[in-house]
């Protein structure tokens, strides 16, 4: 009997252990062939813990008010993406993933204490320039209605193609003339306080002696966090519903470092730049709309 494949959910009651996910990644690896798997992670009855959402607050610059900050349901979904990039079948090695850009799209806020569910999946394999890229779709509901959804869009380096498609930034002109706004002293600890709160212990993060062995010379802040730290600068200017935040991650950003953003207001949208203190080094573009 024939009839239109079923979509495999991989469900959980409690996030995955990305420690665990990171170690079977680097003693296996996953370097597979093929298309992407039909496959759902799922975690049902969520409610944020208080206390991991006042440290990831402290963290990133948030004020902890009623309802979750934009960035914090990533902070739950990526370890579902992150299973699911381990998965045998998945078509991309895990280890040496680049985080090229990330979009939020928040239909309205997520209360503190509302319960909601989670479910990630993959589509969109596509070629990049310096390999393949994907994008892991994650999508937040409460009562069966989407609230929260963030596309994920990772490159795995292989063999390049010069003519791929790739999405770019747009145009800094607004900000030509824009003053310089908050400088922020990133610390070498940095990576080692955003993986206690993310639970995300990739070792590229946490000490230049395990960057080292996977081709960085220092440790590098992950790119939510100092993706979160503009949205919280940004917070009280922007909308809680109908908005769309888009990031592209740039340059990555060695730790220890200071950090510069700059940002132009127009009406219905924000462009941000964050680069280095003298300017020299773009680290990431952030765009909002609503």
């Amino acid at each position: 009997m024939s009839g239109v494949p079923m979509t495999r959910e991989i469900t959980f009651e409690r996030a995955p252990d990305l420690k665990r996910v990171y170690a079977t990644a680097m003693v296996t690896g996953r370097a597979a062939s093929g298309p992407l798997p039909d496959v759902r992670a799922v975690r049902a009855g969520i409610r944020a813990d208080v206390d991991n959402l006042v440290d990831y607050a402290r963290v990133c610059g948030y004020t902890v008010g009623t309802t979750l900050p934009l960035t914090y349901p990533h902070l739950l979904a990526f370890p579902l993406q992150m299973v699911l990039m381990s998965e045998k079948a998945f078509p991309l090695a895990l280890t040496g993933a680049v985080h090229l850009e990330n979009v939020i799209t928040a239909t309205r806020p997520i209360a503190v204490d509302e319960v909601f569910d989670l479910q990630v999946w993959a589509e969109n394999l596509r070629p990049h320039r310096r390999g393949r890229q994907v994008d892991l779709v994650s999508e937040a509901m409460v009562d069966g209605e989407i609230v929260w959804r963030d596309v994920s869009t990772y490159l795995a380096r292989g063999t390049e193609h010069p003519d791929a498609d790739s999405s770019e930034p747009p145009a800094l002109d607004p900000l030509q003339d824009v003053p310089a706004g908050p400088t922020w002293r990133l610390g070498e600890n940095v990576g080692r306080r955003y993986a206690r709160v993310s639970g995300d212990w990739n070792p590229i993060h946490l000490h230049a002696l395990t960057a080292r062995p996977l081709g960085f010379p220092t440790a590098i802040a992950h790119g939510m966090y100092h993706y979160a730290r503009v949205v919280a600068a940004l917070g009280p200017a922007l909308p809680e519903s109908g908005l769309t935040s888009h990031v592209w991650f740039r340059k990555p950003v060695r730790l220890p470092s200071t950090v510069r953003l700059r940002t132009a207001f127009e009406p219905a949208r924000t462009l941000s730049l964050l680069a280095t203190a003298k300017g020299d080094i773009e680290h990431a573009v952030i765009e909002h709309t609503w």
